[in-house]
Formats: structure tokens, sequence, C-alpha cells
């Protein structure tokens, strides 16, 4: 599936609104491998660019995939190649500034290291600089040999003694701190993936890093930096961050369910801890609380061409693609979660309703909840024809206010199922109906409530006579519902509403599809959501 034009991945608010709090900030985002960590940390300086200048320092990732996903990396890492040369250039000959290199000029790496110091601003006395004394410190460590007896240094033996390894990766972390400087007083995002690699180029400690960034940029010199650690495991780098953000990648019957957990945003309100996303083309998008209320307005309906002869359209081409369609002389199966809303159960219904009406199909509709008539009507006017309302579809009711009358409603005595559903007599309220196949949609546990918990066999003469004229059956039912496990074995498609985290996502049961997320934003007055994959 592809997203459309414009349509981007999206982080959560809490994160960017984290970053844009006056001083610095730092981020741990933490996951296994493959959750999404690299992308979202790329997609954290795609948002904020145009507020702060960004620093993406990458020990590990020169992937082609990565710049396609993100075409401004590519010009981005040759920028960081160039100066990270200079840098080197720099530490090696040791020196300070650019006085007395004028006999140098023939040399084009001295040129690109004094381009270097010209573009971080060096050499003016009168600009703000930033804290080194932590970074200082700790390169005082690395000459004198106290690195971490777990990672030995290494280097070449010459006449004026060691040349450790560790020097020629030094420029990178300092120039880290020169963006920093040369973007003062606006502060610089410095994104460090991975902090794990980088502890290991250098032969220390992840929490010595962590804890001299922190100290001098963070702390001392308002800097935003985002580290990009290796594992989801809880550890003691959690404490040194400012904020941690996990990235989980877990099984739950079958299908990838990917979350992002907010785990603490020091200073910053966090409303919402816990988010569902996707990597749909490669991008991060969290999936937002959708709870769909109705608009008082409704487009009209534009019917959706039947996937085949034998396959009626739910109204949702995204649904019918993703899911399949209504195959005739079948039943299907919805099965409502807890904490499902009903708007969004009744924008699902009355988006396949209006199709079939567009369609002259007729439709029987026991509702799964209630209804206020009045509502429907002026909701079904706005999707559907007048003609096709009153002469296509029936709702059956055994307690309709009798101060109003609706042609769209007929009355059932309620004490026998097997009798108020019988064919012949549907079939003569829609016999203005002109095309096949007609559909019943009935709410289970609303025929529970009204005929008691062992409904289901008075259904199956109903159900049996549908499917054998070719016509289809909607089943609706709760979770908590007594006919739902017997509705499963009789249904050729099960489909699911769940809540994951707040957030509606739709499955199929059977055949098993994966998680989709149904995304109104794009559907607006015509109540159509799009299905976007959880991948």
């Amino acid at each position: 599936m592809t997203m459309k034009e414009g349509y981007r991945g999206r982080i959560p608010v809490e994160m960017l609104n984290f970053f844009r709090a006056p001083g610095g900030h730092s981020l741990l985002i933490k996951g296994d491998a493959g959750t999404g960590k690299t992308t979202l940390a790329l997609q954290l300086i795609e948002e904020l660019s145009d507020e702060q200048p960004d620093y993406y320092l990458s020990t590990r990732v020169s992937d082609e995939a990565l710049y396609r996903q993100f075409p401004w990396l590519e010009e981005k890492a040759k920028r960081n190649d160039i100066l990270k040369a200079g840098k080197a250039f720099l530490t090696k000959t040791k020196a300070p500034s650019f006085r007395g290199m004028e006999d140098y000029q023939h040399d084009s790496t001295l040129r690109v290291a004094k381009d270097l110091l010209k573009v971080l601003g060096k050499g003016e006395s009168s600009s703000p600089m930033v804290v080194r004394s932590e970074l200082m410190k700790l390169e005082g460590q690395i000459e004198s040999g106290e690195g971490d007896d777990s990672e030995p240094m290494t280097g070449e033996l010459t006449e004026d003694g060691m040349v450790l390894d560790i020097g020629v990766m030094l420029p990178e972390m300092e120039l880290a701190y020169d963006m920093a400087e040369a973007n003062l007083p606006n502060k610089t995002l410095i994104v460090l993936d991975s902090i794990d690699a980088l502890s290991e180029h250098y032969g220390i400690s992840s929490q010595k890093i962590m804890n001299t960034l922190q100290k001098d940029l963070v702390e001392h010199s308002g800097t935003n930096i985002a580290y990009v650690m290796e594992t989801a495991e809880k550890n003691v780098y959690d404490y040194l961050g400012d904020g941690v953000v996990r990235l989980y990648n877990v099984q739950r019957e079958g299908r990838r369910v990917r979350e992002l957990v907010i785990e603490k945003l020091r200073g910053q309100m966090v409303m919402r801890w816990k988010y569902p996303f996707t990597l749909v083309d490669g991008r991060l998008r969290v999936f937002e609380t959708n709870w769909f209320n109705m608009p008082n307005e409704l487009l009209p309906h534009t019917p959706v061409a039947d996937p085949s002869v034998e396959i009626a359209s739910t109204g949702n081409g995204s649904m019918d693609k993703e899911l399949g369609g209504l195959r005739r002389g079948s039943v299907i199966l919805i099965e409502i979660g807890e904490s499902v809303p009903q708007d969004i159960v009744r924008a699902i219904e009355y988006t396949l309703i209006a199709d079939f009406l567009a369609k002259k199909r007729g439709i029987i509709w026991f509702p799964l909840f209630a209804i206020n008539y009045e509502t429907l009507d002026k909701h079904m006017r706005s999707m559907a024809s007048k003609e096709a309302l009153s002469g296509c579809l029936r709702v059956l009711d055994h307690d309709a206010p009798m101060d109003k009358s609706f042609d769209f409603v007929s009355i059932i005595e309620g004490s026998d199922a097997a009798q108020d559903l019988r064919l012949n007599s549907l079939r003569f309220m829609l016999s203005r109906s002109a095309v096949e196949p007609y559909m019943s949609i009935l709410g289970f546990d609303s025929l529970e409530a009204l005929y008691g918990s062992d409904v289901l066999p008075a259904t199956f003469v109903h159900l049996e006579a549908m499917k054998r004229a070719g016509n289809v059956v909607l089943a609706e039912a709760t979770t908590s519902c007594k006919s739902l496990r017997q509705l499963a074995h009789q249904a050729l498609i099960h489909i699911k509403l769940e809540s994951l985290a707040g957030t509606v996502m739709v499955c199929g049961q059977k055949p098993s599809s994966p998680y989709y997320y149904l995304d109104f934003e794009l559907a607006k007055e015509k109540i159509v959501p799009r299905l976007v994959p959880m991948v």
C-alpha cells in the first residue's frame, strides 16, 4: 500500500514539544533490531529541521534504502564526511588555529580544514562557546591510557611514542561540539546512531560518553541530543537521559504489533504514553486514537465497484482490497472488541448500507445498537436517494416509537426469531429492490436481549435460506456475546475490531490478516475509513 501524496509519517507531538522546550534535552531511543529506531531518529531531524540545525552521527548506517526514505540524508552524510575529514586532519597536525597556515595553501586537505573552521565560526573571540570540560577530561583519560579494562587501547608505536587508534575517531565527537558551538545561540539537535557502536569504536563505555555529552552540551550548552541504543532492556542508561522512548515489536495471535512507549520526558506533560505505529512505506507513523464522531452532514455516497460477480463490495475500496468483499451465499462475522466506540461500528454500517442502496439492493437490518431514527433518516437521505431508502431498506424493531412513522421501519412481534426472520416475509418487505444479492445485518447482542441467549438456533433457518439464495448475512457480535463462538464456525469471513492502547484496529480472524488502522482523517464527510497496515 502506498500513501497518498503528501501523506507522511508522524511521530508523537510530545517528543517534538520535548525538544522545543527551553534548554537542552537528551532522549534515549531504545529497541531491539528492526523496531524502527533509526527511522524515528531521522524523522526527529526532519520534523525539527526548520527550527534546529542538526548533526547526524551514524557509526553503522550507510544504507541506500535510508537514502530513498530520506533523500536529504545523503547530502548531510557527504557534508559530515567532509567536515570529519577536515577535523581529523586538524587533529593530526594539532593546528589550533589558522595562524601560520599561509605556507600550506597548496595542501588541498588543509584548505578543507580551513573551510571547515570558517563554517564552524572558529577564530571569532566574540562568539559564544560550548563547555568542553568533560570532553577534555575524557580525552585526557584516553591519552593517559585510562580506558575501560574491557576495551584495551590499540595503536602504532612510533619514534614519538604510541599513536592511539582512538585518535581517528575523536574528531567525530569533537565535531558535534563544534557544530553545537557554531549554531549558538540557537540550539542544535545532535543524533548519535548508535551510542553502543560509538562506545565500541572509542573503546570506552556508553555511560562515559553519555555523561560527557550530558554535562557539557545538554546541561551547560543547551544542546538537544538523541541517543539510539540497540536494546529495549531497562538499564542504568535510562537514568542518564532526560527522556526515554522504547520501541517494541511483539507478537499477538500471530500478528505483528508495533508499539512506541514513552517511558519519561522530563519536564514535559505526557497525555498519552503508548502509541501503536507502523513502518509502512519506510516511515514511522503512530496511530492516533480514532474516536470517530459522526458528522452532522454527510456527502452522497459514490458506489464502489464490486470486486467480482460473486463478491459484493463493502462500500469501501480499501477494505475490499485488504480484507475481501462480501461473498454471495456466505455469512460474514464482525466481532466488536471491548472499548470500540459505537460510532466506528456505525460508520462501517452506514458505508455498507449506502453502497447497497445506491445499487438498489435490499437490506434487512436488526441493529446491534439502539438507533435514533430521525438521525438515521437524515444521514441516509444525505448518502442515498429517498426512493432507495424507502424501497430497499427495512429496519426491524419490536418497539418503534408510535408518534412518528418512518417508511423504512418494520415492526416485528419479538417473540419468535425464526418467524420474524422468515425470508419470504423479508422479500415481501423488499419487493421494490431490483438487484440481488440482498443482505441482512443482524446484531446478535440485540437478538439475545430480545429473544434470549439461545437465539442462534432459531436464526439458522434464516441463515441457511439466505445462503442458498446467494444472498449475504452480516452478523455482528461483541466479544461477550453468547453466540460469538458458534457464529465464528458459521462464518466464511471473520473480521475483528479491537482497541490497542486506545486505538481501534481491524484484522481478519478468518482468513488471518495483519492489523490495520482505521484512518478516518482522509475520509472526512464520507466516513469511509482508509485501512493502513501495521507492518
